[in-house]
């Protein structure tokens, strides 16, 4: 096979691990596609990463051993077809390039100047995550970077043309079609997202994989072993007629036609430069080549090291300050915020508040695949060590008695797989009843809204001055907040649930008890 095919091949296989990938993030479930997909997601090195750590050792957690065993064969092939984002990327310089001039469509190499940024970055990661902070994993790892765009942006057209198709069907009486609930994110999650999907989609028209090789902290781990790595691209220089073909075409900005070096650390092997070679110039090697810093001429790697050692430094004299302020402050006071729960309640699933911010990369999986929209990315809720890892916000909606979806797709183990039995026996929160903001004590006049969509009957009610005032029997409470989501006052509710940092068992409720159905509309009172 000559090696020019080899970019045909990772152009299907990249385009068919992003449909999967894309498909999963768009809530389409097939008893075929959601296996594989899960396989797809355990290749992704960051969350594989934690998930091996946040389960202690899951054998599901060593899908990064085998994209590192990869990178030490043939480099970095997981950035050019495992990373959907990469793929993503690709997508973007492609259908850019027409509308470019001819002189600026080409890639010229660049040195390794970019090095220095790239390890800073990698060190400054490193360090907030041991130190417990994912802030930077959150904003600049690739798949949690796809899943924010997929879920902001892919997600909520699909839903829409989904829709617009099943409304056209129906009028030929064909209902193949289901329509989907619309499912809608606060501003800031969009804003935040068009900033990330804007910053790559310039740094990839403009310069093609700069964002692999600058800022991305996976791209900089697996540079790391794919500078060592054991079969290399290398030039055949009897072959080569220094026509620069190869060079032009370099979305990595590697490879320097003209001293026929080629720097492995940011090759992600998308083997342009083999199509583009008319004269079979390139070719795969495993002997030992040239370290590219060497035969360039570039500055010693000192001054690199000198400012990975600095960015590591600084990452841990600042981790203090991303910790959140408002679990010093302590709850909030009766009365005064009814909602003010001293930190967000975390889904079931997530162990603890601690277990669920050291591990989730905000990848909005769990947004995405929560069938009730209560799962939202929480901006700085959690501080800004937690930036926009998801929250329950029971002001939109309320978790499902019987649903465990979001158990069932997280890929780093921030949230734990759990099957309804155990789901329903977790204890995210308490509900707590705030008498002075209740309309039964207010405007003397009976609701109970809360107690009847109590699904455990956690929440019943009592005799009250001739009324009837619900009361919270804490131990049967499982926080799943359709009691607040059901209180009709405004702007804070008169039962609210304030979260639990660990979270508890609940006490089971008695077969002839319950548990009551949930059934919400727009006015559950």
């Amino acid at each position: 096979m000559k090696l020019r095919h080899l970019k045909k091949i990772r152009i299907a296989l990249s385009l068919a691990i992003f449909l999967f990938l894309l498909i999963f993030f768009l809530g389409i479930e097939s008893g075929l596609l959601n296996p594989v997909s899960n396989f797809l997601l355990r290749l992704q090195l960051i969350p594989s990463i934690l998930r091996f750590l946040a389960l202690f050792f899951t054998i599901s957690g060593l899908g990064f051993l085998l994209v590192l065993g990869l990178t030490f064969l043939f480099g970095r092939v997981y950035c050019s077809s495992i990373c959907p984002m990469g793929t993503l990327q690709d997508m973007i310089i492609a259908l850019a390039r027409p509308f470019r001039k001819k002189k600026n469509r080409k890639f010229t190499y660049s040195g390794n100047q970019k090095n220095i940024l790239r390890y800073s970055v990698l060190g400054a990661t490193i360090v907030f995550w041991f130190f417990g902070s994912l802030f930077l994993v959150n904003l600049l790892d690739p798949y949690s970077n796809f899943g924010k765009i997929s879920v902001s942006f892919f997600q909520p057209a699909f839903i829409f043309l989904n829709n617009k198709l099943a409304f056209f069907l129906e009028r030929f009486h064909i209902y193949s079609v289901a329509p989907l609930e619309v499912k809608t994110l606060p501003l800031y999650v969009i804003m935040v997202s068009a900033t990330i999907f804007l910053t790559i989609g310039i740094m990839s028209v403009l310069r093609g994989r700069l964002f692999c090789n600058t800022l991305c902290p996976a791209g900089a781990m697996l540079s790391l072993v794919a500078h060592k790595q054991y079969y290399k691209i290398t030039f055949n220089d009897g072959a080569c007629t220094l026509c620069g073909k190869c060079e032009r075409v370099c979305k990595a900005e590697c490879l320097n036609s003209r001293t026929k070096v080629i720097d492995h650390s940011r090759c992600v092997s998308c083997f342009n430069c083999f199509t583009a070679c008319t004269n079979d110039a390139l070719f795969y090697s495993h002997q030992k080549a040239v370290p590219a810093m060497v035969a360039t001429n570039t500055p010693a790697a000192s001054p690199g090291k000198r400012q990975f050692l600095l960015a590591m430094a600084g990452g841990a004299l600042s981790i203090p300050l991303l910790k959140n302020v408002s679990l010093a402050q302590g709850y909030s006071k009766p009365g005064l915020v009814p909602t003010g729960t001293a930190s967000p309640v975390t889904p079931p699933g997530a162990i603890s508040y601690e277990h669920f911010t050291s591990n989730c990369i905000a990848c909005y999986l769990c947004v995405g695949a929560c069938p009730k929209n209560v799962i939202v990315p929480s901006f700085f809720d959690y501080g800004l060590n937690g930036f926009m890892q998801p929250k329950l916000d029971y002001h939109r909606s309320f978790c499902n008695f019987d649903c465990v979806k979001c158990t069932e797709v997280c890929p780093t183990g921030a949230i734990t797989k759990q099957t309804p039995e155990e789901k329903q026996k977790i204890q995210i929160g308490v509900a707590r009843f705030m008498q002075e903001s209740c309309i039964v004590t207010i405007d003397r006049t009976d609701c109970g809204a809360c107690s009847e969509h109590c699904p455990t009957k956690a929440v019943h009610m009592v005799e009250w001055e001739g009324l009837r005032l619900p009361e919270v029997t804490p131990d049967l409470c499982v926080g799943c907040g359709a009691c607040e989501y059901a209180c009709p006052t405004e702007p804070y509710k008169a039962i609210y649930v304030e979260s639990n940092l660990v979270h508890l068992e609940a006490r089971p409720i008695e077969e002839s008890d319950g548990p009551q159905q949930q059934v919400l509309d727009d006015f559950p009172f």
